[in-house]
């Protein structure tokens, strides 16, 4: 298969990945706003940091409140991380490669552009930031299960999972970092952790294992080390691991994630974060980042 094709398989998944996990970020922190126990900048803030938007938020907006950093997280097209951004790139490299797709998935991808780009402020009011990320998440899940249930297990497909499960690991990774704030008051800290588990549907998994007491070592556990919950970064490295595996056992790039995914399976968490959790974040982070930039030089496009 031609590096300019997995590269548009692999970025198209990548994106709509980017946009579903953005969305579940804004769930998250508009459920601890209408919680009433933290301030405004301490909700919102969160969300330009994990996207890595900051800066840019901060040169055209200024003061950080809810209002702003949706406008600036959902529909302001100059911020390239943005959800409807992120959509509109997902469906430009669906376009660039649709003869390789089956026709059910590419009118899946065409479909919910069609839909996103109508979107404006009036329209996101009326449909609600709650009914808004349902609609992503919801649509995100249906391109995907459609690519479970009708490609063929080969390159294509592989180059799709990579981009999924190699963007979530590092979505997850961000945010466990940002959230890892200890400046926060116990209360504070447990509606924050309690609200990244709900939206991550990882909340009833973490009630099953540890009780209804949201403690932020337990909640790095389960997202960090679980091998059976699908948004932890040991489950997300497990499938990377194994398509580059299918694809090239010997190039680096498949040596690179064998050596994080070995990390996540036979490492103690007390050894990962002894440190703390954002310095390993971090850590993982700049690995993840590694690893990408070695998939480029071994399967994709010079970036």
């Amino acid at each position: 298969m031609l590096s300019r094709t997995a590269d548009h398989l692999y970025w198209l998944t990548r994106y709509l990945e980017r946009a579903e996990n953005l969305a579940r970020v804004l769930d998250a922190a508009n459920h601890l706003s209408l919680s009433g126990g933290v301030d405004a900048v301490s909700c919102w803030a969160p969300v330009l940091a994990i996207s890595g938007g900051t800066e840019a938020y901060d040169r055209k907006y200024g003061a950080v409140n809810g209002i702003d950093v949706i406008s600036h997280a959902v529909l302001d097209w100059s911020n390239g991380s943005g959800v409807l951004s992120c959509l509109k790139a997902a469906r430009e490299n669906a376009h660039a490669v649709r003869s390789v797709l089956p026709t059910e998935l590419w009118q899946a991808i065409n479909a919910m552009w069609l839909e996103a780009r109508t979107l404006d402020g009036p329209a996101l009011r009326q449909r609600g930031l709650i009914g808004f990320g349902e609609w992503v998440r919801e649509r995100s899940q249906l391109v995907r299960g459609i690519a479970l249930g009708t490609m063929r297990r080969g390159e294509p497909y592989h180059f799709m999972r990579l981009g999924t499960f190699l963007e979530r690991a590092d979505d997850i990774a961000r945010i466990l970092q940002v959230m890892d704030d200890r400046r926060d008051a116990e209360a504070a800290r447990q509606l924050r952790w309690a609200g990244i588990l709900r939206g991550f549907d990882a909340l009833q998994p973490y009630r099953a294992a540890y009780g209804s007491d949201v403690v932020p070592s337990r909640v790095a556990r389960l997202m960090i080390l679980d091998a059976e919950q699908p948004r932890s970064l040991h489950f997300c490295m497990d499938i990377v691991h194994n398509h580059l595996e299918t694809l090239c056992p010997p190039c680096e790039g498949t040596r690179l994630a064998g050596a994080i995914h070995s990390s996540l399976r036979f490492g103690r968490l007390e050894d990962l974060l002894a440190d703390g959790l954002a310095p390993y974040c971090a850590r993982f982070v700049a690995d993840a980042n590694r690893l990408c930039n070695q998939l480029h030089v071994d399967f994709l496009m010079a970036s």
